[in-house]
């Protein structure tokens, strides 16, 4: 979709400027200001048609002040939508940042809880190893108790 609204911009621009080109010498007038509106007489080129005044502008020079006017309402309405972007995506990575620094904690804090989960773990082995042994040795005495009984 970019791409196809860059080929239709940069085609448009450049029938723009064949438009340009071609109505070099043409001359039109513009309608400025109403006449009753300003109570000096033509001043700086303008000169009274009927009820406005007008100046006269190639017409190469208005189609191009129109373009050059053109490319800076988009350039701004492109930069305003953009610095919207930016600024949700800034609010994005910060909200990202902080889940996963508590993410981060919550991972340590499991990783404590695992090393502890492990050092019990050998403790338990370490019991189960003795009581084992014990239980032997209390077979062995009940052995020898009994042979002495025996005897």
């Amino acid at each position: 979709m970019k791409r196809i609204f860059l080929v239709l911009s940069v085609l448009i621009l450049l029938f723009s400027i064949y438009l340009l080109i071609m109505n070099f010498n043409n001359v039109i007038s513009v309608n400025l200001i109403y006449s009753n509106l300003l109570d000096a007489q033509s001043q700086a080129g303008l000169t009274e048609s009927g009820e406005f005044f007008t100046k006269s502008l190639n017409l190469s020079l208005y189609s191009f002040l129109i373009l050059l006017g053109g490319i800076f309402v988009g350039a701004g309405t492109v930069y305003m939508f953009l610095a919207a972007q930016t600024d949700k995506v800034k609010a994005y990575q910060r909200e990202l940042e902080r889940t996963s620094i508590s993410g981060s904690s919550n991972a340590s804090k499991v990783e404590v809880l695992e090393a502890k989960i492990k050092t019990l773990e050998k403790a338990f082995n370490t019991v189960i190893d003795e009581r084992t042994k014990l239980e032997i040795q209390i077979k062995n005495l009940n052995e020898e108790i009994d042979n002495l009984n025996n005897n």
